[in-house]
């Protein structure tokens, strides 16, 4: 305990840290291990309870992406991230800036085996984080958290961990940590902003690859603009996680496939090609692996791009330009150097031509319904302002054709292959920017993964519309092996109810199986005080496209 030499604790000092960072909202699910911190709650933290790890860190993620800056997160440092490892994940996918504290077993215990241990609890999310620590003393804990804050948010930006033995906090403080301005300070070259802008100037047939970067360093805006002087054809990044180009713009051609066969034909009718904020470039598979054949020894060549076509990249990650397979890479703020790109960039003549975009048959009613459909009533009755949350491993294509996202749309999607996020990433946004109307589109077997974030929603009242398009399965795995009768029972999720298992968590909920009531259903969700989930079963969409 605190002596009467210095009545300060650890608990106490970390709190006055936290006020002074700002970090005053906490994402938890608490276990034994970290209720010392939580002994004496005071009034003007807020408190974001989550009932399993996963849907906690990713709150925190949604959270962090709307506003900014670090969200805080306090879990088991053993058990309890393991849990979350999934999330922890997809944040560092994201680049999103956080600091998890870890609880950990009080430093007597540590000797032996003790339950709710984290053994080596710095190495257990590694390699998903930007830096880990265990203070060496009790004391040490306030100055850890300010160094994980200010690493968390220094670009390239990510999440960090902090393992906190349970007794340190009740052990006296140390001198108070004094909170020091790091700011970032790293801008572009301008000469490398002057050679970027000359062959962009001087391309017949530029294009632009819009990443995450360019949207959460606030440049969306500055892209339209560098786009339309510059008259370049705008494509979104492979596994487009955030929009920093309006879907809507004439000039956008759509997302890159994460397949380097299809990225390169459709930037090989480019003659320079300048990649903003992304890594060059995100892959799933290759062409050949979707052949279920027995294969022979692999001579193939490494993915590449086309010849003929430059390519540029932009990125603030120094390990992504290290292995991008760009002609030239730069490493710097991609946000920064786009604004600064656009006086530089020369007016063309005249307006761009619009990309010539295919044209989709207006969707019907029909029983079964079809998620087209049911996505072409949803873009029919968003908010403007709304912001969206999408994980469609099957169905993204049909999200795309049916909602074209405009410039005042937020998009949001998981930066990784775990998935689970949006539906826990709408729920922290939410805290967050409660004055604008989250949209969930997620399928119901993503859902199962951060489940959990309904009681959030509920609990806080939060504007949030959960919309899950139910087609009773894990189609993305179905086609792969779908000659095989024995490998249905990987796929399968008939009967999973999602307005049940909603209600059950205190959300409102309305399950609909036929084309009657759906756009007032819709119209009444969007606009309710409070979250609501729709739970609409449609038909099998079919082999997935890109």
């Amino acid at each position: 305990m605190a002596t009467q030499e210095n009545n300060r604790s650890v608990r106490d000092a970390t709190l006055d840290l936290l006020r002074e960072l700002g970090m005053t909202t906490i994402f938890s699910n608490p276990s034994h291990t970290e209720m010392k911190l939580f002994e004496a709650w005071p009034d003007d933290f807020r408190f974001v309870m989550g009932l399993q790890e996963a849907a906690v860190v990713g709150m925190a993620d949604g959270y962090a992406q709307a506003t900014g800056t670090p969200s805080l997160v306090m879990i088991n440092g053993g058990p309890g991230l393991g849990n979350a490892m999934g999330s922890v994940y997809t944040a560092a996918s994201a680049h999103t800036p956080m600091v998890i504290l870890g609880g950990q077993q009080a430093r007597k215990m540590l000797q032996g085996e003790p339950f709710l241990h984290a053994k080596n609890a710095t190495q257990l999310p590694q390699p998903y984080i930007k830096w880990a620590a265990e203070p060496a003393r009790p004391q040490d804990v306030p100055a850890l958290l300010a160094k994980a804050y200010n690493i968390a948010k220094q670009h390239p930006q990510g999440p960090t961990f902090v393992a906190v033995p349970e007794d340190d906090w009740v052990r006296p403080a140390g001198p108070p940590v004094k909170v020091r301005t790091v700011e970032a300070a790293v801008v572009p070259n301008p000469a490398v902003l002057a050679r970027l802008a000359d062959e962009l100037n001087a391309a017949e047939r530029p294009a632009l690859v819009a990443g995450p970067a360019v949207d959460a360093q606030g440049a969306r805006y500055e892209l339209v603009r560098l786009a339309e002087k510059l008259g370049a054809t705008v494509y979104g990044s492979p596994v487009w996680p955030r929009a920093s180009f309006p879907e809507s713009h004439p000039q956008f051609a759509g997302v890159l496939p994460p397949i380097p066969e299809m990225i390169a034909e459709r930037l090989g009718a480019h003659d320079v090609v300048a990649i903003l904020g992304s890594p060059a470039f995100t892959l799933f598979t290759s062409a050949d692996l979707f052949s279920t054949a027995d294969a022979e020894l692999d001579t193939s060549p490494l993915p590449g791009l086309p010849e003929g076509t430059r390519f540029l990249h932009v990125t603030d990650d120094p390990e992504a330009a290290s292995w991008s397979m760009a002609d030239a890479a730069y490493v710097c703020p991609p946000g920064l150097a786009v604004k600064q790109l656009v006086p530089l960039a020369r007016q063309r003549n005249g307006v761009a031509a619009p990309v010539q975009k295919p044209t989709y048959p207006v969707p019907q009613a029909s029983e079964p319904l079809t998620q087209a459909y049911l996505f072409h009533l949803l873009s029919q009755e968003l908010p403007e302002d709304a912001v969206l949350f999408e994980e469609l491993p099957i169905a993204r294509a049909d999200f795309h054709e049916q909602i074209p996202l405009g410039p005042s749309n937020g998009y949001y999607a998981t930066a990784s292959g775990a998935l689970g996020f949006p539906f826990a990433g709408a729920v922290g946004y939410a805290l967050a920017r409660p004055d604008r109307r989250a949209v969930v589109v997620v399928g119901e077997g993503s859902a199962q993964y951060t489940l959990h974030a309904l009681w959030t929603a509920a609990r806080h009242k939060l504007p949030v519309t959960f919309v899950i398009p139910n087609n009773s399965g894990y189609l993305s795995l179905k086609y792969y092996l779908a000659d095989q009768e024995a490998w249905h029972v990987g796929w399968d999720l008939s009967d999973v109810d999602m307005a049940q298992l909603a209600q059950g968590f205190g959300c409102p909920a309305e399950r609909i199986t036929s084309p009657d009531g759906l756009r007032d259903s819709l119209k009444k969700a969007l606009a309710a005080d409070g979250p609501v989930l729709l739970d609409v079963v449609v038909e099998d969409p079919g082999l997935f496209r890109l």
